[in-house]
């Protein structure tokens, strides 16, 4: 039996840009030390033998017959194997002997499918000797869950879980525009509202809706949701659904405050940070309010930050469930306090710059 070898890989948080991703919009993920771990070992038995720390389970399928999905917890795992065959970048392989576990919650907002997908692959692609970039591994992480497994999620979750660190994501790709930020940004704080949901529903009834509006807009001329405005969406509010304007204006909110923020983390000192902070509140305001995404227990998450010293809170991930980043530097201790009274759990946490590794 060959020597075990671990691998890993960060969940993330979005800062700045929610719901911007799968609409080719330019968002800002950043990676957190919350991490994803993979132990494999060659088994040569030509079967994929998984096992879940964390979900007490395992599962086995043979590699090299034609795989299918299962619609169970491991199907990330064959979703990658698929994907290189299809790819033609693999052939016959050896089984392998896996062992998972994760620090990222299930269905969290914190991108726990990317880290399983990712550190998965970036095992293979050292084990197998695909020579893939972090880049491509991203590329065909997101193959895998969007095409492969039909989860309707943007490019954001993989390259950052991939790359790790903070960056500016231009999705218009591929290629995808990256402008990575080195300046460090402390005083982060997770809220976990506890309340699990399903990452794709939000997801698919809010592209829908967007969408479907904005086809009608474009109808009327060559506008693009890149550079429109809020006054042009208004000239016409008459021709979409009081649904699809909300919608709409809400995307282009959040576009025109990624934009902001990106300026001010691009700056090398001096950044303002209580406008960062400004920045994520007034994203939450409008994921809760026009996007509609936000619940009761993240909104408590969100106040009882802010009165505990956060300069801004926001939901993350896709919403209706799932989790909270707060900025509070300083003042991490007190607002870690304070979610957990409320009944969420808090996690005090670092941007992690090392993305995917062998451990």
């Amino acid at each position: 039996m060959t020597k075990k070898q671990i691998y890993s890989a960060p969940g993330r948080v979005c800062l700045y840009g929610e719901h911007q991703d799968y609409l080719k919009l330019t968002v800002i993920p950043a990676a957190i030390n919350l991490r994803t771990t993979i132990s494999i070992e060659r088994n040569d038995l030509n079967e994929i033998n998984v096992h879940s720390l964390e979900l007490k389970k395992t599962d086995v399928f043979k590699v090299n017959d034609e795989i299918t999905l299962t619609k169970n917890e491991f199907d990330y795992f064959r979703a990658i194997i698929i994907v290189l065959k299809k790819e033609g970048m693999i052939g016959e392989i050896p089984g392998f002997n896996v062992t998972i576990s994760s620090q990222v919650p299930i269905g969290s907002g914190l991108s726990s499918s990317a880290a399983i997908l990712v550190s998965w692959l970036t095992a293979l692609n050292d084990q197998l000797e695909l020579e893939l970039n972090k880049t491509e591994i991203a590329d065909l992480c997101f193959i895998a869950e969007n095409n492969i497994l039909g989860i309707n999620c943007g490019i954001m979750d993989q390259y950052s879980s991939s790359l790790g660190g903070i960056f500016s994501l231009n999705c218009d790709g591929p290629p995808y525009n990256i402008q990575h930020f080195e300046t460090p940004l402390e005083g982060l704080v997770i809220g976990d509202s506890c309340v699990k949901r399903s990452a794709n529903e939000p997801l698919t009834l809010l592209k829908n809706q967007i969408t479907t509006g904005f086809e009608k807009i474009q109808k009327q001329g060559d506008f693009k949701l890149k550079s429109l405005a809020s006054d042009t969406l208004t000239e016409f509010r008459d021709i979409i659904t009081e649904d699809e304007y909300r919608r709409l204006l809400g995307v282009i909110t959040i576009r025109n405050i990624t934009e902001k923020s990106s300026i001010e983390l691009s700056k090398s000192n001096n950044q303002d940070i209580e406008c960062l902070g400004s920045l994520l509140t007034k994203q939450q305001t409008m994921l809760r309010d026009y996007l509609g995404v936000s619940i009761p227990e993240l909104d408590n998450l969100v106040d009882v930050s802010l009165k505990s010293g956060a300069l801004g809170a926001k939901l993350t991930g896709a919403g209706l469930g799932g989790c909270i980043i707060a900025l509070a530097p300083g003042k991490e201790e007190e607002v870690a306090h304070a979610i957990n009274s409320v009944g969420g759990k808090a996690t005090i946490c670092k941007i992690d710059y090392e993305g995917a590794k062998k451990e």
